[in-house]
């Protein structure tokens, strides 16, 4: 494979610089960089029969900072770094660029890169607490989440939330909700009017109190909604702290902007305003007990101010978390136990689709890879209050092979009330709505209690490294190996409306370190076959996927080898 990579990285030729990059199934593969302002359409590469994919860009048109030069492929519409490549650079949005660097004389050079890499692949993430790595997070809008819509309410439905297989509740924003240009009729709950009250129609302090001392009777978590970017507009810090808000030029209070006319921004800038907002953090660990919050627009507030608040907080409950709604690599490394990974639903929906591969799935979770901190913890989820319900947009068909590929992934699920029975409506924020539990499909929630369940008794599905395997139907297939000490997995899902058969590439490491070895592949539902892996290292005969199949097999090693001619 490194010889492979070898002849695929970026080379001077006679005339510039070739770049290169391999696929049998891609429809289409461009090239943007510095070179051409970043114009996806402006170069595209050649194929060749073989699958690879080539360009000569002139040195002539390759402007150079600092004797680098970044760039990003483009296959079927979505941008990856070069596989060739291991050298990259942070670039403004969050994500990381391929970099080469250039000499005078116009000569090629990959940096190496433990050193020459300038984004976070060297770098580790903050420590999370272990119960993190085995979690599945539930996110509950407490008014719309039952009839009464109370927190009481929430409290005795926790015992159907451990049945699911649910370790930690998340508690979408609990406080009063401000007047002053609310919208709808009960308004946002992120326009917060006091941060150290909660709503009256939610209940008390008391209750909220009493709901996460029932989930930690039954060994779950609960992490509330923070807001520290803004307020209501008739929040009472406005009243009696106005200095701690953004001002416009005339001097007036300011929204942060994206529409929000109901709320107005805080400036970080205030020292009084930190201390007040920790303050509040610190609040709850002590009154209420609770394990964490997720943080509203995270990427809004400064990372410095988030350091501060987590050192606060851990002094008082170590193994308390901070969970960023963020796709900023540099928060894993600084400030948050885990930040969201929200490119997942966009490449699903356009997967089902058929608009891109299911190989696109397997270049977002490398690139993601890539781009952040060793040992980065990143919730993974299909759906959230933020976005369209997964049932609307995948089917129920669809969501069953989505909800498997989001519990077998490595990550953080997260499961958002109602997605387990495939509701279909939308949760207003802003006016009444409700989740219709007796029209659900209870079939899909039994779907999720089961993918929880193995999750928990599989150790490779929670702390397992993930490693992509290759298959012939990779535009159709998706297959995976995922290992953690002697636990390990092979995940195949086919995305397709179509009956599929497969072949399926063995794991390298399981051709080098089993070459004598066989290994018995045992589905989950039974059904047991003995597999040599060595020879051509292939996992067998054709696999068979139904439409939108789901196959998982454990291993364990046999010896001697049988092998299934």
């Amino acid at each position: 494979m490194d010889a492979i990579y070898k002849q695929l990285s970026p080379t001077r030729v006679r005339g510039g610089i070739r770049f290169r990059y391999f696929d049998l199934h891609a429809s289409s593969v461009n090239i943007a960089g510095e070179f051409n302002c970043w114009n996806k359409d402006s170069c595209e590469l050649t194929k060749y029969p073989c699958g690879v994919w080539e360009t000569v860009i002139p040195l002539t048109v390759i402007p150079l900072n600092e004797g680098v030069c970044q760039y990003k492929f483009i296959v079927d519409g979505m941008w990856i770094h070069d596989p060739a490549n291991p050298c990259m650079m942070l670039n403004e949005y969050g994500g990381v660029n391929s970099a080469l660097e250039i000499t005078d004389d116009g000569d090629v050079h990959l940096p190496n890169p433990s050193t020459g890499a300038r984004g976070y692949g060297k770098l580790r993430a903050v420590s999370s607490p272990d119960w993190l790595q085995d979690a599945v997070i539930y996110e509950v809008f407490p008014r719309a989440f039952t009839d009464e819509g109370t927190l009481d309410a929430v409290r005795r439905r926790i015992p159907e939330l451990h049945d699911l297989g649910v370790t930690c509740i998340w508690l979408m924003p609990v406080h009063p909700i401000g007047v002053c240009g609310r919208k709808g009729i009960l308004g946002s709950p992120y326009a917060i009017s006091d941060y150290r009250s909660i709503h009256p129609d939610l209940g008390t302090l008391f209750d909220l109190k009493r709901l996460v001392r029932t989930a930690h009777g039954y060994g779950m978590k609960v992490i509330m909604d923070f807001v520290a970017n803004h307020s209501a507009r008739d929040c009472k810090l406005q009243q009696v702290h106005p200095q701690w808000y953004k001002r416009d030029s005339h001097g007036r209070p300011e929204s942060p902007g994206f529409g929000w006319t109901d709320v107005l921004g805080f400036d970080y800038r205030n020292r009084d305003l930190r201390a007040y907002m920790i303050e509040t953090m610190c609040y709850y660990i002590k009154e209420c007990d609770i394990d964490g919050y997720r943080c509203d627009v995270a990427a809004l507030v400064p990372t410095d101010f988030w350091r501060e608040a987590r050192c606060a907080m851990k002094q008082l409950k170590p193994d308390a978390i901070l969970l960023a709604e963020s796709h900023e690599p540099s928060h894993n490394a600084t400030a948050f136990d885990m930040t969201y990974e929200e490119n997942l639903p966009q490449v699903l929906q356009k997967v089902f689709r058929g608009t891109l591969s299911a190989r696109s799935i397997r270049h977002l979770i490398e690139e993601d890879r890539l781009t952040f901190p060793l040992g980065s913890m990143r919730l993974r989820y299909l759906e959230n209050h933020d976005r369209p319900r997964a049932a609307e947009i995948l089917g129920v068909r669809g969501l069953k092979v989505a909800a498997a590929l989001l519990f077998t992934l490595d990550g953080v699920p997260l499961i958002h009330n109602g997605q387990e029975i495939a509701e279909r409506q939308r949760l207003s924020l802003f006016d009444p709505a409700k989740i219709h539990w007796d029209n659900g499909d209870y079939i899909m929630r039994e779907v999720y209690r089961h993918l929880s369940r193995m999750r928990r008794d599989i150790p490779a599905l929670r702390r397992g490294s993930l490693t992509f395997l290759n298959v012939v139907r990779d535009d159709s297939v998706l297959a995976y190996y995922r290992e953690y000490e002697d636990s390990r997995i092979v995940v195949l899902l086919n995305f397709t409306c179509e009956m599929i058969r497969t072949g399926i590439g063995a794991p390298r490491d399981l051709v080098r370190n089993y070459a004598e070895t066989g290994y018995r592949f045992t589905e989950l539902n039974g059904q047991t076959s003995p597999v040599c892996i060595g020879g051509q290292g292939l996992l067998g005969r054709e696999v068979a996927l139904e439409p939108y199949g789901i196959r998982i097999f454990s291993l364990e090693a046999i010896s001697p080898c049988r092998c299934i001619a």
